[in-house]
């Protein structure tokens, strides 16, 4: 992005509004949901840590695959046996 580091710390602590093609470049950049930004109370298909976590498995062959398989499965039974 041609922004210049004080612009983007700008619009992350100072909360200033960023240009329009600057959001747009930003979004597209981090897989961010706009919905997600914009309307906080409203359920979305998918959340912004769901896309980039399916961004993420896209790139990944069977064997990683197979890993993060086995990596959910024990969280999620490690959840389980907590309630």
């Amino acid at each position: 992005m041609d922004i210049t580091p004080r612009y983007l710390v700008d619009i992350e602590n100072e909360g200033q509004i960023p240009s329009l093609q600057v959001l747009y470049e930003l979004v597209t950049l981090f897989d961010i949901s706009v919905d997600q930004y914009f309307f906080p109370n409203k359920k979305a298909e998918k959340d912004t840590q769901r896309r980039q976590l399916d961004r993420l498995l896209d790139d990944m062959d069977s064997w990683d695959l197979t890993v993060m398989t086995a990596t959910a499965k024990g969280i999620h039974e490690a959840n389980t046996r907590e309630e």
